[in-house]
């Protein structure tokens, strides 16, 4: 028997809705059907079966952290991406997915020390027209030449600093972040797919975490403590970037924090805390993703 090898691997190259997308880590993609109708038993021992509302969606992870916000924002457009094909030379050596209008509707940034930080977003694809389906939403160009290499801006190896208002919180260890928005999609009529897919700014959530190992008492009260009954304030991180570039500034608004927990252990070298929070709006200085009062700010 002939041996054929038709592997592919290590995505690459990520450009989605125009913005660049750098240092790609996973690329995920799923695709089916959303509603599967069965016919009653009715004397069958097996039922009839109808299949509608194809789709298209999925997540990326990449290195590129800073462009976060960014793709939450982007004009939907294409989402570009390649794969090594297995055995072949490199000249025609490459798979080029293209995924058309993918609606980016969440995203979650993760900083962990030692590792450089990593954004996963995550998408649902819009349909041109009633008559697209799946392989028109998702279509690949085997043997392509290599793609143009995508660069990234690498960082959170380290939070050199965090100030939730004017409390300091040191030997930070782990970040995470992340919106997520209301996705309103529909298929009907003479649709394939699904037409509408809208991600509403309206009543997103935005939340995340931090952990650390700051186990500073004042009158009484333990870091983490005071996190939770502190009032409403900016939660501004320094992040060391990646290569000796420039630091970076995270401040994310309205930030407050709900609940704390302790995990001290003797196989743990420090205790550690994680302080899980959410962001609170203000009926007189709205905050919003874009204009003067963004939720979120990297600089």
């Amino acid at each position: 028997m002939v041996t054929i090898n038709k592997r592919t691997g290590l995505p690459q190259a990520v450009v989605i809705n125009g913005l660049d997308a750098g240092g790609v880590m996973t690329a995920k993609i799923s695709a089916g059907y959303d509603t599967i109708t069965h016919s009653a038993p009715d004397g069958l021992q097996v039922p009839l079966k109808d299949r509608e509302a194809q789709y298209v969606r999925g997540s990326i992870e990449t290195q590129d952290w800073s462009h976060a916000i960014a793709l939450l924002m982007s004009t939907v457009g294409t989402l570009v991406f390649y794969e090594r094909k297995s055995g072949v030379d490199e000249a025609t050596g490459y798979t080029k997915h293209t995924i058309t209008a993918p609606v980016i509707h969440s995203f979650r940034l993760t900083v962990t020390k030692g590792n450089y930080a990593k954004v996963n977003f995550n998408f649902e694809c819009r349909a041109a027209d009633p008559t697209k389906t799946i392989s028109d939403m998702w279509t690949m160009t085997d043997s392509s030449p290599a793609p143009t290499y995508v660069t990234a801006a690498r960082g959170g190896v380290r939070i050199e600093a965090a100030l939730h208002g004017t409390l300091a919180i040191n030997h930070v260890t782990a970040f995470s972040f992340g919106i997520t928005m209301q996705l309103v999609k529909a298929c009907n009529d003479g649709d394939i797919g699904y037409t509408c897919v809208d991600a509403r700014v309206e009543g997103l959530a935005a939340d995340g975490s931090i952990t650390f190992q700051d186990s500073t008492i004042t009158t009484g009260s333990l870091l983490c403590q005071q996190l939770i009954l502190a009032v409403r304030a900016n939660l501004v991180l320094t992040i060391r970037q990646a290569q000796g570039a420039t630091d970076k500034v995270l401040t994310i608004a309205g930030v407050e924090f709900n609940t704390a927990d302790s995990d001290s252990g003797a196989e743990k070298d420090f205790t550690e805390y994680t302080a899980n929070f959410d962001v609170a709006n203000d009926a007189t200085t709205q905050l919003t993703l874009a204009g003067t009062n963004k939720i979120i700010a990297i600089a």
